[in-house]
């Protein structure tokens, strides 16, 4: 099943940072795709992904499993970082087909 998994992140990131975590946490075979984007007036990054799991629990898990993976050098899983979590199933694709 398809989820989109939104993550709000306390996070000062430069383009850069973000373009490399982008392109690693795109490269994990569980994410379907990957949106990074930031907004420096409120220092937050915000990490987007369509996951393919089990349920919305394995798909904010392996989103969590990512960003520990890919970005903790930019410091996104430092404590008190989360500061919104979204999880909606993907019913685009539902049946196989575009609804």
């Amino acid at each position: 099943m398809l989820y989109r998994v939104e993550l709000v992140l306390r996070a000062d990131l430069d383009d850069e940072a973000l373009h490399e975590i982008l392109i690693r946490a795109n490269t994990y075979a569980i994410i379907e795709a990957v949106e990074v984007t930031r907004d420096a007036a409120t220092e937050s990054c915000r990490f987007t992904a369509r996951i393919n799991a089990p349920s919305a629990e394995a798909a904010l898990g392996a989103s969590l499993t990512v960003l520990a993976q890919t970005s903790g050098h930019v410091g996104l899983v430092e404590e008190d970082a989360l500061r919104r979590v979204v999880i909606e199933r993907d019913e685009s694709l539902v049946g196989g087909r575009s609804e």
